[in-house]
């Protein structure tokens, strides 16, 4: 009898614990969801891109396209914001040092900034025919930067990368799980962020990728499937978002060298 109020009363607190994270902050529930699902999605560390985002050959073939519209963002750098500017979150892993780390996000959890957008076209239109990306930026890693060892929080997406800029003069790597993977430009890679992971620019030029989340659709059973839907749209809805999102945005006009 003791035992069961016992029991009766963690799961109230645990309740109460959860609704406390829906009203305050939604993305809190994403570290208990994902521990949860992680009993039923398995997967390594690095995955088959082919196979889980066959769709990554229309980026693949255009990179120099995206490349080109990279390059005009970067006539204007430093009214690219640096990620720790945009979502005051991420400053224990974007801020630890001197080095900028600065986003040129064109979507964000199924919402288009739209001003963003416009400066790069072609890139934008080739992602609007991928719906299952859910989130696309320029990420920006100065030379010399380190991105400490973290891992991501909601299991329901898969994160791609596809190099654009990326030098030659020292090594550029992401290590996920213990396995390490170094960029080439032309080159992509899939991998599950919510694995311990870190970032390496350990050259003296900027390392640019196209960084995606890709909705995790292969091998769900289909009550993971509500559950990711029921957890993205959670997280697209919440205030966090909404205010990174008016920070993400880059005012100054780019000039476009050829018509758009």
């Amino acid at each position: 009898m003791i035992l069961l109020k016992i029991i009766g009363i963690v799961i109230l607190i645990v309740a109460a614990l959860l609704v406390l994270a829906y009203i305050i902050q939604p993305a809190l529930l994403t570290l208990p969801y994902t521990t949860f699902i992680s009993f039923f999605v398995k997967n390594p560390p690095y995955l088959d891109v082919r196979e889980h985002f066959p769709q990554h050959e229309i980026l693949l073939k255009n990179w120099k396209t995206i490349r080109e519209e990279l390059e005009e963002v970067l006539k204007n750098d430093q009214n690219v914001p640096k990620f720790h500017e945009v979502d005051g979150i991420q400053r224990f892993i974007s801020a630890r040092d001197d080095v900028p780390w600065r986003t040129f996000i064109i979507k964000a959890y199924d919402k288009w900034l739209d001003a963003n957008a416009a400066k790069v076209p072609k890139t934008a239109a080739l992602l609007r025919e991928m719906p299952r990306i859910t989130t696309a930026m320029f990420s920006i890693l100065d030379g010399g930067k380190h991105i400490p060892p973290h891992m991501g929080f909601f299991k329901g997406v898969l994160r791609y990368h596809l190099g654009l800029m990326v030098p030659d003069d020292a090594p550029c790597y992401i290590l996920v799980g213990g396995k390490k993977y170094e960029w080439k430009e032309g080159e992509d890679v899939l991998f599950d962020d919510t694995y311990l992971h870190e970032v390496w620019n350990k050259s003296s030029g900027r390392r640019v990728v196209l960084f995606c989340d890709v909705y995790r659709e292969k091998n769900l059973p289909g009550w993971v499937q509500s559950a990711n839907r029921w957890m993205f749209n959670l997280l697209s809805s919440s205030n966090r978002l909404t205010r990174a999102l008016k920070k993400a945005e880059v005012t100054q006009d780019i000039k476009q060298p050829y018509p758009a």
